[in-house]
């Protein structure tokens, strides 16, 4: 017992290897000291319980070589000290290096882990993330070959989670297998190793998607759905990368026979007797299609983009529509709804595939979308509702030959708006801005303006606070530019109205934290107005901060006299008031209200409440407020003039003097913002002294460290 004491307080005491690579005694310490010194999974067996649990004496820990340490402690019988291990996983390889890791690390973990067909699941899940942490840090892309027969074991358990991580560390190393080694610090050596990589790993890959996509159990052909579309544009970049090195591909089977491979093999996953397969395949089908058509933006970016056709060569578009199209049309009818659901939320990939052709995308995908949006499943018309805009921009019906094609679309879109599911309805509102980009206002005014009012009453809370988070962004320039003044104060102005006065502060706070978008029309919105100011009083606090946040901008609309005559007294209310977030809210705001107002009406009609304030506080937080309020002017430097600057300093440096630590700590950092307005004289007559006293006189640290910041920002 005391021999394991000892070593523990060894451990807390921190044994310091070598430096560089050192010996491997230095490295076992080292390694060993971090092994031990962590709790295990369970978060409250010390390091001297997993001492115990391992088959070497204690006193032998410490100059144990880093990979025996590791692999003593996955062999004991404690579960938590073998999921501690496989965590460290990352320090022992670092331990060993990039050389070690290959010779003996990673042959390891094949035989005696990913191998073991009854290791725990979280111990394979740890494998499956730490394997492809090791890539590119710790070992090369174009070394990183290895690594994948051990996830590729592990893609095939039949846990879910294990599975899925597998394949996302398979994602993640695929695309670095081709590293550049022709710029950079590369000897001859790695770049032989690089261009030796890069001819043997097509068909590596190969293999390795056949024997997945051909095993006997469906888990293996789940997985296979998932990597096919990185294995696809590995071959796509493979391609690119032999011509530009002029590599030589008599190794194995041209780039193009491989990629044709692929195709059958996702194939036949599309048409797998077994629905878990089907539903794997229909799930990564968009990615897939993307892959073929060698796509380099997603169909979700692109429909943020003014909506064009994509160029693209004629024989990927012949590949999309004789091979791929097909698929997403059988398993958009697929028997499971569980199946169609994934399908048809493909559609936006699928059009992207086709190059947005019109044509092409009436003919082929517009029967399945608008099937879609009637399907009987209510999850189907969810999923679809979900990725409405992406699938409506992605089939390019904006000329004005298609014009009936996309009054369709709109349609269609409607009846979501309308569906009997709330699920649908709220997941289709949020389309909402996007499709009215999309559509421009007619195709707004006549499709979805009138669904507004009865959305907008919907029983259902999630469709009311989706719908008031839309019609704010339909007023966000970066999201939607479409909607004119009028048509925002003619259909807008009655909804948030309704908003305001919700009996759920989500919706409420929707409205108000981006109300100042429209701050320029608040003067045309009498009962708006009326509604924010009750709200200053609200119970929710996020309420009243969004309202504090929210008042410089309604002065900015309605005026400074309007602020002076009704918003005054809840702006100063909303000062003192028991939320920090709330008082903050204030803070943020001055330099708004000053830009607004000028610095004239500031000194006028702010500052002495401010300072009354001040001097009549009970509570050193309200101190701090003001203080945070008069520094936080000095955000708008060009509405300062010398007055509005004396009354700044004035009350700042009696911070300093406060007898209560955290104010004189604001105070310092108030004049470390306020310093870059002041000219040299102020600074040496005013700043500087008072700074060099608080920094020689406080007996608070954090203090002296404020007061040290301000003075270096004064030099």
């Amino acid at each position: 017992m005391s021999q394991l004491q000892n070593d523990e307080q060894k451990e807390q005491m921190g044994h310091q290897p070598t430096t560089g690579h050192g010996t491997a005694s230095g490295m076992a310490s080292a390694t060993a000291s971090t092994l031990l010194g962590g709790p295990l999974a369970s978060g409250t067996t010390p390091s001297l319980a997993l001492a115990r649990s391992l088959a070497v004496p204690p006193s032998a820990l410490l100059t144990m070589a880093p990979l025996d340490l590791f692999i003593s402690q996955l062999s004991c019988d404690s579960s938590e000290a073998r999921v501690d291990a496989m965590k460290k996983l990352n320090i022992v390889s670092d331990a060993v290096g990039t050389e070690g890791t290959l010779a003996e690390l990673l042959p390891y973990l094949a035989t005696n882990v990913a191998m073991e067909e009854e290791e725990e699941d979280e111990v394979l899940l740890i494998l499956g993330e730490k394997l492809g942490d090791m890539v590119p840090g710790l070992i090369p892309g174009y070394r990183a070959m290895p690594i994948l027969p051990l996830l590729e074991r592990l893609a095939a358990v039949e846990e879910t989670v294990v599975r899925d991580k597998a394949v996302e560390s398979i994602n993640k190393i695929v695309p670095l297998l081709l590293k550049d080694t022709s710029e950079g610090k590369f000897d001859d050596a790695a770049k032989e190793a690089a261009a030796a990589s890069a001819s043997a790993a097509p068909a590596l890959l190969l293999a390795m998607a056949k024997r997945l996509s051909g095993a006997d159990w469906f888990t293996a052909k789940v997985s296979a759905a998932g990597i096919l579309p990185t294995l696809y544009r590995f071959y796509n970049a493979h391609s690119d990368y032999v011509a530009k090195h002029k590599l030589s591909s008599d190794t194995g089977p041209s780039d193009d026979e491989g990629r044709r491979e692929l195709r059958i093999l996702y194939k036949d996953l599309c048409e797998d007797d077994t629905p878990m397969v089907r539903r794997s395949a229909a799930r990564h089908l968009g990615k897939f299609i993307e892959a073929v058509a060698n796509l380099s933006t997603s169909p979700s970016d692109l429909s943020t983009a003014i909506p064009s056709k994509i160029a693209m060569p004629d024989d990927l578009r012949r590949m999309v529509v004789e091979e791929m199209v097909p698929l997403f049309r059988t398993l958009s009818m697929d028997e499971q709804d569980s199946v169609r659901l994934l399908a048809v939320a493909n559609a936006g990939s699928v059009g992207c595939g086709l190059g947005r052709d019109p044509q092409l995308n009436e003919d082929l995908v517009f029967g399945v979308f608008q099937s879609g949006c009637s399907d009987l499943s209510w999850r189907v018309r969810h999923n679809l509702a979900k990725e409405f805009s992406t699938v409506a921009s992605s089939l390019g019906f904006t000329d004005s030959r298609h014009q009936n094609r996309q009054i369709d679309v709109f349609n269609c879109f409607s009846s979501l708006l309308q569906d009997a599911e709330a699920e649908v309805r709220a997941a289709g509102v949020e389309n909402i801005a996007r499709m009215t980009q999309l559509g421009g206002p007619d195709l707004f005014l006549s499709h979805i303006a009138p669904l507004l009012p009865s959305l907008a009453d919907d029983p259902v809370m999630e469709v009311r606070s989706k719908l008031a988070q839309a019609l704010m962004d339909c007023c966000d320039p970066s999201i939607c530019n479409a909607l004119t003044d009028r048509i925002i104060l003619q259909e807008f102005k009655p909804l948030l109205e309704g908003f305001l006065n919700d009996e759920f502060a989500e919706v409420q706070l929707h409205i108000l934290t981006k109300l100042s978008r429209v701050s320029h029309l608040l003067n045309q919105m009498d009962v708006v107005v009326s509604s924010i100011l009750q709200m200053s009083k609200a119970q929710n606090w996020r309420v009243r901060e969004a309202v504090g946040r929210l008042l410089p901008h309604l002065a900015e609309a309605r005026g400074v006299s309007f602020f002076e005559d009704h918003l005054l007294d809840p702006w100063l209310k909303l000062l003192l008031d028991q939320v920090a977030d709330v008082r903050s809210a204030c803070v943020v705001g001055m330099p708004k209200l000053l830009s607004v107002s000028g610095e004239a009406w500031m000194s006028r009609q702010i500052l002495p409440h401010y300072t009354r304030i001040y001097d009549e506080s009970s509570t050193y937080l309200t101190r701090i407020t003001i203080l945070r309020s008069y520094a936080a002017l000095a955000d708008e430097k060009d509405y300062v003039n010398e007055t509005l600057l004396d009354q700044m300093l004035n009350l700042i440096l009696r911070g300093l003097d406060d007898p209560v630590a955290n104010v004189r700590m604001v105070a310092a950092r108030g004049l470390g913002n306020v310093c870059k307005l002041c000219e040299t004289p102020i600074i040496e007559g005013k700043l500087r002294p008072a700074l060099t006293a608080r920094l020689s006189d406080d007996e608070d640290d954090d203090c002296k460290f404020y007061a040290q910041i301000a003075l270096d920002l004064c030099a």
